[in-house]
């Protein structure tokens, strides 16, 4: 059988980035004779970026190696050319490359195509792919194998070029069809890109089309390395001259030879048929003309109207009249059809534009949305990269959703997944709001805690709009309501805090609870109508300390050994004024946060039973700072301020002078609450429903 004449059409990558290193070759011949016996020739050469010109050099004039030995000898096959010029490029790169002590790694990929057969071979990272019915394969084991890239279970690790001084490279051979597509990339840009991106790009695009949107998608995605591609088009040949065939002998279905038959055989009778028409007319002809005279006559006899008068000469002028009238009323409804089939026009076109659109819009957020998660990925992640890519997917997104042609489902589910990826990027560990129960619902849908505090057994958060204690701990992270409202008599749980491993938690019907493990116990005084309002506390060497604002004082109940409290004693010797008390926490002072962002310092001396107000005075280094939490614990080294309208946590010596500023997530609300764990080097904040971890940065 005679093969089918093809041809190619190329695309590469070099044109797009001139100055690389990395060298392409197409080498197609002008004479019919070689291109029958030696075939097109394609190879690829790529240098790492930080290898400079003087890789290129060395690129550049193996490449020219490798295609002059393989057109060379004419009498040897295919396979032991290409092999051949393979292994006198090695030896060159090997002697080139030489003194360069591993500085300089090339990669080659190279692929012949005679006839109808492709063959191909690779050395290093650079690789040989084939596209076929819109199926990415590779170069199998075996002649004629097809290896599919999705479901391949092995990969070819081969040196680099010159790496060894002698190499035998494996030599592929499969036939080739019109409509495959032959690709060579570099290992750079399949590592960076995808092999499933190169795929696309040959399927739906020409192949210098292809080209260049690889290249600009390996320079929107900062790819780094070599990004050297050749996408090679096979379609059959209109051009090739068709061989003198006799004519083919006609062969007919046999029911066609029998309809002809009858047919004919009728004609045949139908042609000597006598005209019987013909002599009926002639038959009927007078009568046909005495009948005609009759009814002339009956006519002649019938009266006749009066004479019509005369009408009015038509003139020149009447009649051009008429002539514009009519056209006038032709052009009005010729101009009412057209604005007719325009506006259906326009409407057909608008709403095709709308969804073309849509369309693009969705493709974008797609790919917004891949280049955020493989940024985030990254080792460091590049979160800058991400969430620039991130608040461009949203902002399309909400313009599509207004869209006429916006399906709701899909951009719901868009909506989710930027969602997700946000929460990674911002480093969300839990959304308390987005906790499920066994059925699956969400347990506390509009679950908002202000408060938190931590542990060696993990995070508690007191939620009061939820009417629940959460406990979050473990790795992946993992919640658990310890305290629930109406279980146990106990109300919504408002404030949290903590005595090494014991939690004590304040419901908004002033009882304090004890939650030890899993066992919980009602701890309240008995004289806890002495407080005003609760609003905040702290427990310290088994002692309750509350701060009532209302009245302006510290109620301070002794405990031993924290399983029940004494009667309160008030603890300031002088009380803040009322309302202005917000925070407080104690190591060995008493720390309190007020309302206006003042920070209060109160030490107990030696032969007083209450604490009396010191001088405090914060040093700060940037802007002043103020406070609407305070966290102070006497084994931590520093003791820290939390300002939530500007969403920073800073860290605070004793003695009032600034270390370090934490710039919180700017994407979320305002904290309502803050834990620093200066042994896991972090920071817990709560925004909304959710919990963030920030790094604590020495």
């Amino acid at each position: 059988m005679r093969p089918q004449s093809l041809s190619t059409k190329i695309g590469t990558t070099a044109e797009l980035r001139p100055g690389t290193p990395d060298v392409i070759v197409a080498s197609e011949p002008t004479l019919g004779a070689t291109l029958r016996t030696k075939g097109r020739f394609y190879f690829l050469c790529e240098v790492a970026r930080q290898h400079g010109s003087a890789g290129g050099d060395v690129a550049k004039e193996v490449s020219d190696l490798a295609r002059q030995e393989y057109y060379y000898d004419l009498s040897a096959g295919i396979e032991v050319s290409l092999r051949k010029a393979l292994r006198q490029a090695n030896r060159r790169a090997a002697q080139r490359l030489r003194d360069q002590r591993g500085r300089v790694a090339l990669h080659c990929a190279c692929a012949v195509i005679v006839n109808n057969e492709l063959y191909a071979a690779r050395i290093g990272a650079a690789q040989v792919f084939l596209v076929r019915r819109a199926r990415l394969f590779l170069p199998g084991d075996e002649p004629g194998e097809l290896a599919d890239f999705v479901h391949r279970t092995t990969t070819r690790e081969a040196e680099s070029l010159g790496g060894v001084a002698d190499v035998l490279p494996d030599v592929w051979r499969q036939s080739i069809e019109p409509g495959d597509t032959l690709i060579l990339a570099s290992g750079g840009l399949i590592e960076g890109l995808g092999a499933e991106a190169l795929k696309n790009a040959a399927i739906t695009l020409h192949p210098r089309a292809a080209a260049e949107h690889i290249n600009n998608r390996a320079v929107a995605d900062g790819v780094v390395g070599s990004v050297a591609a050749l996408f090679i088009e096979v379609t059959a040949a209109t051009g090739a001259a068709g061989r003198v065939l006799p004519e083919p002998a006609r062969t007919e279905p046999p029911e066609v030879l029998i309809a002809d038959g009858i047919r004919s055989r009728f004609e045949s009778v139908w042609r000597r048929r006598p005209h019987v028409a013909q002599a009926i007319g002639a038959a009927t002809a007078p009568a046909a003309k005495a009948m005609g005279k009759t009814v002339a006559v009956g006519f002649e006899l019938m009266p006749r109207r009066a004479p019509p008068l005369p009408s009015r000469p038509d003139t020149a002028r009447s009649r051009s009249r008429r002539q514009r009238r009519a056209a006038s009323l032709l052009a009005v409804l010729l101009l009412l059809v057209a604005g007719g089939i325009g506006v259906v026009a326009y409407r057909d076109y608008s709403a095709n534009q709308v969804k073309n659109d849509y369309a693009l819009a969705i493709i974008t957020i797609g790919s917004d949305i891949s280049a955020a998660q493989r940024a985030a990925d990254r080792k460091p992640p590049d979160n800058q990269l991400a969430r620039q890519k991130i608040d461009h997917a949203r902002l399309l997104l909400e313009e599509a959703a207004r869209s006429t042609a916006a399906n709701q489902t899909e951009v719901a589910s868009l909506r989710d997944q930027i969602g997700t990826l946000d929460d990674l990027i911002t480093g969300v560990i839990v959304d308390l709001a987005r906790v499920t129960g066994p059925d699956g619902h969400p347990i506390a849908a509009a679950a908002k805690p202000t408060a938190l505090v931590g542990t060696v057994n993990g995070l508690y958060a007191a939620d009061p709009v939820a009417g629940r204690l959460w406990k979050i701990f473990g790795d992946p992270t993992q919640v658990a309501p310890v305290l629930t409202m109406g279980t146990l008599g106990v109300g919504a749980p408002r404030l949290v805090g903590n005595l090494n491993e014991v939690v004590y938690s304040l419901d908004d019907q002033k009882r304090v609870w004890r939650v030890e493990g899993p066992g919980v116990a009602d701890v309240t005084p008995d004289d806890s109508s002495t407080w005003k309002s609760a609003d905040a506390f702290a427990v310290f060497v088994t002692n309750l300390y509350v701060l009532d604002a209302t009245s302006g004082q510290v109620w301070k109940h002794e405990s031993f050994p924290g399983t029940g409290f004494l009667r309160a004693q008030p603890y300031l010797t002088d009380p803040i004024p009322a309302g202005l008390g917000r925070s407080i926490a104690v190591d060995q002072d008493i720390w309190i946060v007020t309302t206006q962002g003042d920070i209060l310092r109160f030490r107990r001396l030696t032969t007083s039973f209450t604490a009396s107000r010191v001088d405090f005075v914060p040093r700060w280094t940037g802007p002043a700072v103020k406070p609407t939490a305070i966290q102070a614990i006497d084994v931590q080294r520093a003791i820290y301020l939390l300002d939530a309208p500007n969403k920073v946590v800073v860290q605070v010596n004793r003695d009032g002078g600034e270390m370090a500023r934490f710039p919180l997530p700017q994407n979320l609300p305002e904290p309502s609450a803050f834990y620093v764990s200066e042994g896991s080097r972090t920071i817990f904040t709560i925004h909304g429903s959710k919990v963030v971890a920030t790094e604590l940065r020495a």
